[in-house]
């Protein structure tokens, strides 16, 4: 007798769609604790931030779908009050370990700069740090509401300096769930579904801004999980051996 799958999911509005008609049996979390709770088994499968499946091999990718960006992706973002070559300290969110590392890597390799990273939960307060790494809806809010700072789109910020696109997210499921096939189908079928219906999507969103909700999700976030997007992942797992953050590349199992 088969069981329901156990599946995690951030609770951003970019993760939307790939849960369409899911959203009852998702369990949400932010990105750090979606991940945590995916390697201690509690859950099956998660929306996980891409490093997690460089960092373990037991995960399987479900081919074909991510949140990923070529260009500004808007809900990544590095905020600052004085110009990048001043920075000396940077606050990151603890929410996610992927965008910081991202942040590192743009920062030391593109602008040549080496800060101090401080890592704080952003999620429920807000910083008074001069310089302040946010991801997510806190992003999109920041990004809104507080015109009198300067904007490092982490998404923009990859793809002009590598001109390929970025996966933030995947679907990782541990490879020895018995039952695969069926929930690839389901994740699958959920994208499609979420995809077709975007406009739904973003009149179920509560507040804000229907007509930003319609730009953001038609020019700055997709969700497929092509060959140009796999070639992304390498590239960034290449960098983060450089960089020590990683030992020594598996390959990456993708699953349809």
């Amino acid at each position: 007798m088969s069981t329901a799958p156990r599946i995690g999911c951030v609770p951003y509005l970019n993760a939307k769609p790939l849960i369409y008609g899911l959203e009852d049996e998702v369990v949400f979390e932010h990105p750090a604790r979606l991940a945590q709770r995916l390697a201690a088994h509690e859950l099956d499968t998660g929306l996980v931030p891409v490093v997690e499946v460089f960092r373990r091999p037991d995960y399987v990718i479900v081919d074909d779908i991510s949140i990923a960006c070529c260009g500004p992706v808007y809900s990544v973002i590095l905020a600052h009050r004085v110009p990048l070559q001043s920075l000396r300290e940077v606050v990151v969110d603890a929410s996610s370990g992927t965008s910081a590392l991202l942040l590192k890597v743009l920062l030391q390799k593109r602008f040549g700069l080496k800060l101090h990273y401080v890592t704080e939960s952003l999620a429920d307060k807000r910083s008074t740090a001069d310089a302040q790494m946010l991801i997510g809806d806190q992003a999109i809010r920041f990004h809104q509401t507080r015109g009198d700072w300067q904007i490092l789109d982490l998404g923009q910020a990859w793809s002009d300096w590598t001109h390929m696109p970025f996966v933030f997210a995947v679907w990782a499921v541990h490879a020895d769930y018995p039952e695969l096939p069926a929930l690839i189908r389901k994740l699958a079928a959920a994208r499609t579904a979420g995809c077709a219906h975007i406009e739904d999507i973003i009149a179920r969103e509560q507040g804000g801004d229907a007509a930003f909700r319609r730009r953001y999700f038609g020019h700055n976030v997709y969700f497929k999980l092509g060959q140009h997007e796999k070639e992304a992942m390498r590239l960034f797992r290449q960098l983060l051996i450089e960089f020590g953050e990683l030992k020594a590349p598996y390959e990456l199992r993708f699953v349809h």
